[in-house]
């Protein structure tokens, strides 16, 4: 589905021809693209198209070569490794397709760790690490476990949760139930799409499986480094 009439203040994230090469690989040759504010948008295409690349340039992980990235209208290719550190850390989440959780550490306090960072009080960082993780259908009976005592499903769910507690504006998805199966795929994505759309987060994932797309509101393909549709 195309979003018609775009207006720039509608816009939370532009890219105005980026470029990215690793030596003489092409991740990126020239994409351009627009996300307006809440909107749901999932990038696909086949394996080394670029999808990821992009996904990272936008959210200020990797630099590009050439181009630039706005966020609500500043630019943010040309940041500052603190500069784009604190944007990571304050307006936007991530989610991953192996969740990253620190494997030593419980579900709770995987969630607290973000706001523990940005000088939340810890009895408040704890409090709104259990009201996330109650919202992603994690049960108080799991809030101590660690990683390798829950299931793929309840994995991913933290994960959303340390993503979404921060309150984010913008949370981004690499193949975010890539590793889970397609019934736990379905229900984290029903999740994942209700607790964003609540919070009025504008979503970006990359995903190779058209029945995940489906969920966005448009959908865009990368291929060979461009966007083809």
């Amino acid at each position: 589905m195309q979003n018609k009439g775009i207006n720039s203040s509608d816009v939370i994230i532009k890219a105005d021809d980026i470029k990215k090469s690793y030596g003489e690989t092409h991740a990126m040759r020239g994409i351009s693209l627009e996300i307006k504010r809440g909107e749901v948008l999932a990038i696909m295409g086949p394996s080394g198209s670029g999808k990821s690349t992009l996904l990272h340039t936008l959210a200020g992980i990797i630099k590009p070569d050439s181009g630039k990235v706005y966020f609500s209208g500043s630019r943010i290719d040309n940041l500052n490794d603190h500069g784009r550190t604190m944007l990571r850390r304050t307006k936007f989440g991530f989610v991953f397709q192996f969740s990253q959780l620190v494997p030593e550490l419980t579900a709770i306090d995987n969630v607290a760790v973000p706001l523990l960072l940005n000088g939340i009080p810890r009895g408040e960082a704890y409090h709104r690490a259990e009201q996330w993780l109650n919202k992603v259908g994690i049960a108080d009976a799991k809030l101590n476990h660690l990683a390798n005592q829950l299931s793929g499903g309840q994995i991913q769910r933290v994960a959303i949760a340390r993503a979404m507690v921060i309150n984010p504006e913008v949370l981004f998805a690499d193949a975010p139930t890539g590793s889970l199966d397609s019934l736990n795929s379905e229900l984290v994505m029903k999740m994942f799409i209700k607790t964003a759309k609540e919070n009025g987060t504008t979503v970006v994932m990359v995903t190779h499986e058209p029945t995940i797309a489906a969920y966005a509101d448009r959908e865009i393909i990368v291929r060979d480094g461009r966007v083809e549709a």
